[in-house]
């Protein structure tokens, strides 16, 4: 069926002449570097064996390393590819993502039978720019609900990022609360970790945070996050919201790790109040190890029964999303220059491109088409250590806010439409 309005990919606004020549400038700069091309050639002189060029994601990987991380629609999933059978795996470890239209329990979580357990085949990408990028891209048979937009995976050293599979949601709601329009979702967005970090002593620290929120018994109500968190050795935290009136205070219990690879926090707070009964949602952290520093991701799992029978609460509080933290410390322009890749809260393919103090972003399967690319400027003074905040270079009245670690980044865009996220790994 096809997508409500606020699911649909939406183009950029009209762009100056000059921005989609910048976009691809800035990704065909990253693209030639890592491919060591761009050099002028002399014919007269001997001529010197190219080197090949490095990789950007191991040869091979099978399902001993399941990449462990979090989903635009609050699932805790764990994903394991082997590109030597071409097969896919994504184990579902908790979840409010019902497992049957028209009803919410139970989700896509409950083991029973190993139905937590979704499988199918790999195709390698073919749509990318480059061999070097398409042979570290993978579509995945299946998956997706709308056989025109494809889920893919993206792969890299440490770190994996793309699209899961969908899902079609529905309730009619409990005692008239709770009511879910049926929407589609061809796929969810992902980033997950080979390794993580469950030792609260060494994740304690203070850390910018945003995300991107929805709540589907609100017609799928659209919130940002946007926050500074304190956590401490013990798993305390302390969050202050970053808006007018935000207020300070430990949303949830306190963080305590798990045996899957990440930390929760039971009755952790959304950002608006449950549509019935009390705060059931949970937070988790999934803490990433890379390029030598922690990238903290952090969801929202919502909480959804309607049964009076299965000695739960019966209530809706159904917030779910994604976001990301990064280190309260400042960040020097340069430091992170590159090509990123991820997905949006639109569900469209992004690649990020920042040189200095200017980023481009655009579809990298339709990297011609001026209509999906935007250009940004960077102003790296930062206010607050750690957030380097844009304006668009079509309409400065558009701002956002980037953080950056680990070769990871989350960027919350305030558009008239609503909040706009998404969260990028670094390629090259």
């Amino acid at each position: 069926m096809p997508l409500p309005q606020s699911h649909q990919p939406r183009s950029a606004a009209s762009l100056r002449p000059w921005a989609p020549r910048l976009a691809l400038a800035l990704v065909t700069t990253a693209a030639l570097a890592g491919c060591g091309g761009g050099g002028d050639g002399d014919s007269a002189q001997t001529a010197v064996p190219a080197a090949v060029p490095a990789r950007l994601c191991p040869a091979s990987v099978d399902y001993s390393t399941p990449y462990v991380g979090g989903t635009g629609s609050g699932e805790l999933v764990s994903v394991q590819i082997d590109t030597t059978k071409m097969t896919w795996a994504v184990t579902f470890l908790d979840s409010s993502v019902p497992r049957i239209t028209g009803t919410v329990q139970p989700t896509r979580s409950d083991p029973t039978n190993g139905q937590n357990v979704v499988t199918g085949k790999l195709a390698q990408e073919t749509g990318l720019p480059t061999d070097k990028l398409n042979q570290c891209a993978f579509q995945l048979i299946g998956a997706s609900l709308d056989a025109s937009r494809p889920a893919r995976l993206f792969l890299g050293e440490g770190v994996m990022g793309g699209t899961i599979p969908g899902a079609r949601i529905q309730f009619n709601g409990i005692a008239g609360a709770g009511a879910v329009p049926d929407t589609t979702f061809p796929y969810f967005q992902f980033i997950g970790f080979a390794q993580t970090e469950t030792d609260l002593s060494k994740i304690a620290g203070v850390y910018n945070g945003s995300g991107f929120h929805e709540i589907p018994s609100k017609n799928f109500a659209q919130v940002a996050q946007d926050y500074k968190m304190s956590l401490a050795a013990d798993g305390s935290f302390t969050v202050c919201d970053n808006k007018t009136g935000g207020t300070c205070k430990q949303k949830g219990n306190k963080f305590v790790p798990q045996g899957n690879g990440s930390l929760l926090s039971t009755n952790y707070e959304g950002e608006q109040q449950p549509s019935l009964g009390g705060v059931l949602g949970r937070a988790y952290l999934i803490v990433g190890k890379l390029r030598g520093q922690l990238v903290p991701i952090m969801i929202r799992v919502g909480y959804a029964n309607a049964s009076f029978t299965n000695l739960q609460p019966v209530g809706a509080d159904d917030e779910i999303g994604i976001g990301m933290m990064a280190p309260a410390v400042s960040i020097t322009q340069g430091s992170v220059n590159g090509e990123y890749i991820g997905v949006d809260s639109n569900f469209d393919y992004r690649t990020t491109a920042l040189v200095g103090a200017d980023a481009a972003q655009l579809d990298p399967f339709r990297a011609a088409d001026a209509t999906l690319a935007t250009a940004l400027k960077l102003d790296y003074s930062q206010t607050t250590a750690g957030v380097v905040t844009t304006t668009r270079k079509d309409n400065a009245t558009i701002t956002g806010k980037f953080m950056f670690t680990g070769g990871v980044f989350g960027f919350l865009e305030n558009r008239t439409t609503g909040p706009y996220f998404t969260v990028g790994a670094f390629v090259q």
